[in-house]
């Protein structure tokens, strides 16, 4: 079933809770190289999609492949091959910035000196050098943030999963965290799958998209197929809101999970 032209492929996942089922038959397709966003009304399934690509949930059916591994059957594995940005933006709060970037990139096996030059780079670009000798429960919501992905990306390797990267930045800074990811993208080759409320954000960065609604794929290609399907005034964001509200479930998925599989 695996496509080496996907750096994400699953195919026909389910998740049950109980007698519930958050995700429906989903089937993506994310390339090698591009920015992905997967959308969709809160509950539509987006973070339950996300945790069983990164192997925290396992699902009910279906296969997932992500780098060529078999996440269902080795989870273990994907752990340490993706970089993962979640909404919370945790840290030890009496630890300094900067001993937070490192701790934890060396738990992943980054190398000092490497972790060094990329935080510096970055937290220049972001204007927030000075803040590496703060104590990190002293920083905004904002800037912990900005550290959360700062360090989610340096211990990356090809593949990123973001969840709302730029929640709570103001509007500059914002833009600054679009610049590095697309310069990851473009100039690293790496692939980011992400997750946004924020138009700004995918209009920006997007080359492919896929719309759940009520925990089905509705939609799934690239941002101009998206815009010629969904929108007659030529317009990304007006796009996505008629996915939203006029994608068609029940396409392209099977009626109801396989057998379950062992331990889901």
């Amino acid at each position: 079933m695996k496509d080496d032209k996907y750096i994400i492929e699953t195919k026909d996942i389910w998740k049950k809770f109980g007698e519930i089922s958050i995700v429906k038959g989903v089937s993506l397709h994310v390339p090698h190289g591009s920015i992905y966003a997967l959308l969709g009304p809160n509950g539509a399934g987006k973070t339950t999609t996300i945790r069983m690509l990164t192997g925290i949930l396992k699902p009910t059916s279906g296969e997932v492949f992500v780098q060529g591994i078999d996440v269902v059957n080795e989870p273990e594995k994907i752990r340490a091959e993706v970089g993962i940005l979640s909404q919370l933006s945790a840290g030890y709060k009496d630890f300094k910035t900067r001993d937070n970037i490192l701790l934890f990139t060396s738990i992943v096996g980054v190398p000092e000196e490497e972790a060094i030059e990329k935080m510096t780079d970055m937290l220049t670009k972001l204007d927030m050098l000075d803040k590496l000798d703060l104590k990190f429960g002293k920083l905004s919501g904002g800037e912990k943030r900005v550290i959360s992905l700062v360090r989610t990306i340096i211990s990356s390797k090809k593949l990123i999963i973001l969840d709302e990267p730029t929640t709570g930045l103001d509007i500059a800074r914002a833009k600054k965290v679009r610049d590095i990811i697309f310069e990851l993208v473009k100039n690293e080759g790496k692939t980011v799958l992400m997750s946004s409320h924020i138009t700004s954000d995918l209009e920006a960065l997007a080359t492919h998209t896929g719309i759940l609604k009520d925990g089905e794929l509705v939609f799934e290609g690239t941002k101009d197929e998206i815009i010629v399907k969904y929108s007659p005034n030529n317009d990304f964001e007006e796009a996505i809101i008629n996915a939203f509200e006029n994608g068609t479930l029940g396409e392209n998925r099977l009626t109801k999970p396989l057998e379950n599989l062992e331990g889901a």
